[in-house]
C-alpha cells in the first residue's frame, strides 16, 4: 500500500509540473505572438510615418515649383514692361530729335531765303543807287552788318539747341546704363550665379566695353543682350536644382519601394546638367520626374502568397492518457 501511495504520489507530482511546463510555454507563446504583432504595428507606424514625410516632401517641392513659376512669370513681365519703357523712351527721344532737326532745317532754310532775298534786293539796290553810293554808303553799311548779326545769332541759338540735345541724349543713355548695372548687380546676387561662369564673363566683357563718358547704343545693346543671357541661364541652374531636390525625394521614395525605375530620371538629369543643355533638355527631366512619381504611385503588384500550414492541435488536460510529455496528442 505504502509503495503504490508512492507511486501515486510521483504520477500526480510529475503531472502537476508537465501542467506548469505548459502553461508556461502556452505563456511564452502569447507573449512572442504580442511580441510580434506589437513589432508588426510598429513597422506599419513607421512605414506610414515615411510614407506621410514622403508625401509632404513632394507637396512641399510642388509648391516650391509653383512660386518658382509665379516669381518667373512676374519677372518677365517685369522686364517686358521695362523692355516696353526704355522702347517708349528712345521712341520719344528719336522722335523729338526728327523734330527738332526738321524744325531747325526749315528755320535755316528760310533764314537762308531770306539771306538770299535780301542780298539780291541789296544788289539791286546798289545797282540801282551807284549814282547815290557816297551818301548812301554809311546806311547801306549799318544794314549789312545788322543782317550779319542776326544771322550769327541765329546760328548760335542753333547750335546752343543741337547741344541741349546731346545732352538730353547722353542723359538718356545714362540713365539706362544705369538701370542695366543695377539689373547686373541684381543678377551677381543671385543664389546659383557662381554657376554661370560662362555667362556672367561675357556679361562683365559687355559692360567692361562701355565707356560712361561716351556711350554707345549698339553697345549698350550689346551689354543688355548679355545680361539677358546671363538671367536665362539663372533661371535654367535654379530649375535643375528645384528639379534635382525632386528628383532625390522620389529616389528616397523609390528606395523605400525597392524599385529600379529611377534609371530614365538619372540619364534625364545626367542631360539636363550637360553644358549647352537647352529648355528641351530641362523639359525632359521633368517630364522623367512626372513619369517616376506615377509609377512610383500605383500599387505593387501582388505576387504569390506564403502558405500558412494550420496550427498542430494541442493537449488542453495534461491529464489525458492521449497526451504526450512534450503537450501533443500522440
Amino acid at each position: 500500500m505504502m509503495t503504490r501511495n508512492t507511486s501515486d504520489t510521483s504520477v500526480t507530482f510529475s503531472l502537476a509540473e508537465l501542467a506548469k511546463i505548459e502553461e508556461a510555454r502556452v505563456r511564452e507563446e502569447h507573449l512572442q505572438r504580442a511580441r510580434a504583432r506589437e513589432q508588426e504595428a510598429r513597422e506599419q507606424r513607421e512605414a506610414e510615418a515615411r510614407r506621410r514625410a514622403a508625401e509632404a516632401a513632394r507637396a512641399a517641392a510642388e509648391a516650391e515649383a509653383e512660386a518658382r513659376r509665379e516669381q518667373e512669370q512676374a519677372e518677365a513681365e517685369a522686364r517686358a514692361r521695362a523692355a516696353l519703357e526704355v522702347a517708349r523712351l528712345e521712341a520719344e527721344a528719336k522722335a523729338r530729335l526728327e523734330a527738332d532737326n526738321a524744325s531747325r532745317a526749315h528755320e535755316l532754310a528760310v533764314v537762308r531765303a531770306r539771306a538770299e532775298g535780301r542780298r539780291r534786293s541789296l544788289v539791286h539796290a546798289l545797282a540801282a543807287a551807284l549814282g547815290l553810293a557816297l551818301c548812301g554808303g554809311a546806311a547801306a553799311a549799318y544794314g549789312g552788318a545788322q543782317h550779319v548779326a542776326s544771322l550769327q545769332q541765329e546760328a548760335r541759338r542753333l547750335r546752343d539747341a543741337q547741344a541741349a540735345l546731346a545732352e538730353e541724349r547722353e542723359s538718356a543713355r545714362a540713365a539706362a546704363l544705369a538701370a542695366l548695372d543695377r539689373r547686373h548687380a541684381a543678377l551677381r546676387g543671385r543664389p546659383l550665379a557662381d554657376g554661370a561662369e560662362a555667362a556672367r564673363a561675357t556679361a562683365e566683357a559687355a559692360r567692361k566695353a562701355l565707356d560712361p563718358r561716351a556711350l554707345d547704343h549698339d553697345r549698350l545693346r550689346a551689354f543688355g543682350d548679355a545680361l539677358d543671357a546671363l538671367e536665362a541661364r539663372l533661371d535654367a541652374l535654379e530649375r535643375i536644382a528645384a528639379l534635382d531636390r525632386r528628383h532625390a525625394d522620389l529616389a528616397a521614395w523609390a528606395a523605400e519601394r525597392r524599385t529600379e525605375a529611377t534609371a530614365a530620371a538619372r540619364v534625364a538629369a545626367a542631360r539636363a546638367r550637360a553644358a549647352g543643355a537647352d529648355e528641351g533638355a530641362l523639359r525632359a527631366y521633368e517630364s522623367a520626374l512626372d513619369r517616376l512619381r506615377e509609377a512610383l504611385a500605383r500599387p505593387a503588384a501582388p505576387g504569390p502568397q506564403p502558405q500558412v500550414r494550420p496550427p498542430r492541435p494541442e493537449c488542453t488536460n495534461p491529464g489525458d492518457p492521449m497526451c504526450g510529455l512534450d503537450g501533443r496528442p500522440l
